[in-house]
């Protein structure tokens, strides 16, 4: 992992170091924020796999100035999950 990240497993809040590790297990919600200015990367684990196919058409649409929440949904729900909001946001409280 590359960047600080905070993220949301169910209702607890945590701040990710770069090199860190988080498991965000299927079927409890979860979000990641990256909390600094540069760009960040992370490695995601999917067993069973495929699950790259979800962030290739995420990517392009969530980059942009101001994502269509739509598009973001209609993507999550394609693969079978549903977008919860409000995203995560770097003033938000709770994060450990």
């Amino acid at each position: 992992m590359k960047g600080r990240y905070k993220i949301r497993i169910g209702d607890e809040l945590f701040v990710c170091e770069e090199g860190g590790f988080a498991y965000l297990p299927s079927g409890i919600p979860h979000a990641f924020l990256n909390l600094t200015n540069e760009p960040g990367e992370i490695v995601v684990v999917y067993t069973p796999g495929g699950g790259h196919k979800f962030y290739e058409e995420l990517g392009p649409i969530s980059r942009s100035a101001q994502p269509d929440r739509a598009a973001i949904a209609a993507v999550f729900e394609k693969y079978g999950m549903t977008l919860l909001g409000p995203p995560l946001s770097v003033d938000s409280a709770g994060a450990r």
